[in-house]
């Protein structure tokens, strides 16, 4: 079962499947502290829904939506606009 701010971040990647986590962050956790951000991101990781690229000290830098991320976001879409 997902959060609703996993399904955020799906719902906004089913739109643009590459982004970089500065903007993710920004378009759907306005306000919420970095390192918070990035544990969702990165359970969305261990989940194998997005992809998520580093640079060299080991900070996420970029996300792209796998196959399977984007086809739960499909299912997830009829839910919340109802």
């Amino acid at each position: 079962m997902l959060t609703p701010e996993e399904t955020k971040v799906l719902l906004h990647l089913q739109k643009a499947t590459f982004a970089q986590v500065a903007d993710v962050v920004q378009k759907c956790f306005a306000g919420a502290p970095a390192e918070w951000a990035n544990r969702v991101i990165a359970n969305l990781e261990w989940l194998n829904n997005v992809i998520v690229y580093y640079n060299r000290a080991g900070d996420p830098l970029a996300v792209q939506i796998t196959e399977k991320g984007l086809a739960l976001a499909r299912t997830l879409r009829p839910r919340l606009t109802t």
